[in-house]
């Protein structure tokens, strides 16, 4: 049996504000987890940084550890993409507004985004640069800048679109600790989609990505965020990290790396348990 762990029900559950019931909760979560790890023939993580953590925590044989990028479907953005009531209303406000620089932020409104350093960023680059907030539809409403267009639903081809419109996307700004373990879905979007990229400088994404392919910030602060997106004004600048990122994403995130590494697992396993039967 092969356990697609990502990251531990456990971290789940503690990243989560924990009240007094989550606090109950959390021992049977733990041991949902141990024995879900100690049953399975192999275990897969996120990042090596997470595979640790699962060995060290729950004391899982390295042997039965392996390490696979989450990734992303690609056949969600293949098909060919109509006009639609969402993107006509982008479109629009990005002629009105007429700024030469579009930041995107896909992500949810919380602590682990750094959400409200992107905000304050957009709110003193309000007369230079607009702002594309992808969020979900409950997250709570903010006091959003008349530079920032807000969606708060949208389909596989509308999100190929918003990406092809934008010139930057913005990852997690926060110093979050699970950041050290996991590596945000928007990074390998980044990568697909040739965007250049704007994080915060974590070991989990510094797996996956480097300086020559990703904008990493020496701090989260509003003021070093604004530089940064100051920086890649240049369209040059933004060209390189457009093809590194890419170049960086096919080489070892890409739907068929991926594919091709968990068939290498899965036959490995195998082979193993032919070997045990004999």
């Amino acid at each position: 049996m092969i356990l697609d762990a990502g990251w531990s029900l456990t971290e789940g559950h503690m990243a989560r504000e924990l009240k007094i019931m989550q606090i109950l909760k959390l021992p049977l979560i733990m041991l949902i987890d141990f024995i879900s790890f100690h049953f399975a023939d192999i275990v897969l993580a996120e990042s090596n940084a997470q595979s640790a953590r699962i060995n060290k925590f729950f004391a899982v044989r390295k042997s039965k550890l392996r390490v696979q990028f989450t990734g992303l479907n690609e056949f969600g953005f293949t098909s060919v993409s109509s006009e639609s009531q969402v993107l006509l209303g982008i479109q629009k406000r990005l002629a009105e507004l007429g700024f030469p620089l579009i930041v995107l932020f896909r992500g949810k409104i919380n602590r682990e985004s750094g959400f409200g350093n992107i905000l304050s960023a957009a709110k003193i680059l309000k007369d230079s640069a607009t702002f594309i907030f992808l969020v979900g539809k409950k997250d709570i409403a903010h006091d959003f800048p008349r530079n920032a267009i807000v969606v708060t639903q949208v389909t596989d081809n509308e999100m190929k679109e918003i990406y092809s419109l934008s010139d930057i996307s913005i990852g997690q700004v926060s110093s979050h600790p699970r950041l050290k373990y996991t590596i945000p879905h928007k990074a390998f979007e980044a990568g697909f989609f040739s965007m250049p990229y704007i994080t915060a400088d974590s070991a989990g994404t510094r797996e996956y990505l480097d300086e020559s392919s990703a904008f990493f910030l020496s701090d989260t602060s509003v003021a070093t965020l604004v530089r940064a997106i100051e920086y890649l004004k240049s369209s040059k600048i933004r060209e390189t990290y457009a093809e590194k990122i890419s170049s960086n994403y096919n080489k070892t995130a890409s739907q068929k790396i991926l594919a091709k590494k968990f068939d290498e697992i899965v036959l490995d396993l195998l082979q193993t348990n032919d070997n045990r039967s004999h």
